[in-house]
């Protein structure tokens, strides 16, 4: 009885888990770029019995083993804003922030009054040779992402790449830097630059709101197991010992 309830409880506990995944998920289901988090479960069918380890445990539960970032391509979307950018295949922008360089697949970047292009946080958006200004008027920017105004080239986005597969974390305001200081980032080969359009948010809003709904009612049974097994060892205890 009381290895039930402990399989029920363990039970619920990734799902506590992938309630805040989905939940956060959802939240930045309009974030340009932004990556969608998800997790690897993994079923303990049985727990081996080992020399010197007494168990007679026979778990059928999932258990979390890995929390990861689904890099997949986001949707393009249309936006005609002149300074917007998206990505089509691999590759990041690169922002300087008061942390160092971090990277990014959201393109709504913006001119400063002294025509400095930064990113939707403010941060200076870099280039080839640093950071980038624009003078002029009529902007383009070609599949390789070389900036032009009034027809005259004048900066390049440094667009770059790692290793696969990604070895990258989340950082602060949706950024992304290697889990190792020494995974250096390195040009990017595979891509085109959109302008006027960016990438949206890879979080399939209908398909995350259905495997969160599935993953309350599985935490849900796993609550009325519980008390169901709470209240058969209740009348074991107190009812039958009086027999």
């Amino acid at each position: 009885m009381i290895k039930g309830i402990y399989t029920s409880g363990s039970g619920m506990l990734p799902r506590i888990l992938m309630q805040e995944i989905y939940a956060n998920n959802l939240a930045n289901g309009s974030t340009a770029g932004y990556k969608k988090d998800d997790v690897f479960l993994q079923q303990f069918a049985e727990a081996q019995k080992q020399p010197g380890i007494i168990t007679d445990l026979d778990w059928d539960t999932p258990m979390v083993d890995e929390v990861y970032i689904d890099f997949e391509q986001g949707q393009l979307q249309k936006t005609e804003q002149t300074l917007d950018v998206g990505i089509k295949g691999d590759g990041f922008f690169v922002v300087n922030t008061p942390e160092g360089d971090r990277y990014t697949r959201g393109g709504e970047f913006n001119l400063t009054a002294d025509g400095t292009l930064v990113d939707s946080s403010g941060y200076k958006v870099m280039g080839d040779t640093g950071p980038i200004t624009i003078t002029g008027d009529d902007i383009a920017i070609n599949g390789e992402g070389t900036i032009y105004a009034d027809g005259s080239e004048l900066a390049k986005l440094r667009v770059v790449d790692f290793q696969h597969p990604y070895n990258l974390r989340k950082a602060d305001e949706g950024y992304f830097v290697p889990e190792n200081a020494q995974d250096l980032p390195i040009t990017a080969l595979n891509y085109e630059i959109k302008q006027g359009f960016i990438e949206a948010s890879n979080v399939n809003t209908i398909d995350t709101m259905v495997d969160m709904l599935a993953s309350f009612r599985a935490y849900e049974a796993g609550q009325k197991a519980i008390q169901t097994q709470d209240e058969t060892l209740d009348k074991a205890v107190n009812d039958v010992g009086r027999v």
